[in-house]
C-alpha cells in the first residue's frame, strides 16, 4: 500500500501555516467577532429558547444565566476543528469545486457541533456540575474531533460518487 506522503505533509503544513497566522492575528476585535459574536450569542440564543425563556444571556464571551457562567476561550470556538477540516479538504485528491463544496458544508457543520458542544458544557454545570470536568476535557473535544473526520469521511466518500466532477491532478 501506497501511503500519500506528500498530502500529508502538506496537511500538515497547511493546517499548521493556517493555526499560526490565526494566532498571530487573534486579537480583541477578532476575539469579540469569534468569540462574543459567532460563538456565544447564538449560543445564548438557543439556550434561552430550550429553556422556555430562562435569562441565559452572552455577555462578552461568558454564557451565563443566574445559577451558572462559562466563559468561552481561544481556542473553545471551534477555529482548531475547522482548521484540521479546511487543510484536509484543501488536500484531498478530488475537484476544487467538490472541495469548496465541502469547505463550505464543513464550515457551517463545524459552527452548528460547536454550539452543540457549548450548549452541553453550559447545561452540564447548570444540572449536573459533577460532568463538567470530564466533558471539559476529554468527551467534548473527542466527540467534536470525531464527528469531524466522520463528515471528512463521508464528504470523501460523496466526492468520489459515480459522476462526480474529474479528479483534480495527484
Amino acid at each position: 500500500m501506497r501511503l500519500p506522503w506528500k498530502r500529508l505533509l502538506l496537511f500538515v503544513l497547511l493546517f499548521t501555516a493556517m493555526y499560526a497566522a490565526l494566532s498571530h492575528a487573534w486579537s480583541e476585535g477578532l476575539s469579540h467577532w469569534v468569540i462574543d459574536v459567532a460563538t456565544v450569542k447564538p449560543a445564548a440564543w438557543i439556550a434561552r429558547n430550550l429553556t422556555g425563556g430562562q435569562a441565559i444571556v452572552a455577555a462578552g464571551s461568558h454564557l451565563q444565566s443566574q445559577r451558572v457562567s462559562i466563559n468561552v476561550l481561544y481556542g473553545c470556538e471551534g477555529t482548531d476543528v475547522w482548521m484540521l477540516l479546511a487543510a484536509a479538504l484543501l488536500v484531498a485528491p478530488v475537484a476544487w469545486r467538490d472541495r469548496l463544496l465541502g469547505l463550505a458544508a464543513g464550515t457551517v457543520f463545524v459552527f452548528a457541533i460547536n454550539q452543540l458542544r457549548v450548549l452541553a458544557l453550559f447545561f452540564s454545570l447548570w444540572l449536573r456540575p459533577a460532568w463538567f470536568g470530564p466533558l471539559h476535557g476529554l468527551i467534548a473535544p473527542l466527540t467534536v474531533v470525531a464527528l469531524v473526520a466522520a463528515f471528512f469521511l463521508a464528504w470523501l466518500r460523496w466526492a468520489a460518487r459515480p459522476g462526480a466532477n474529474a479528479r483534480a491532478p495527484a
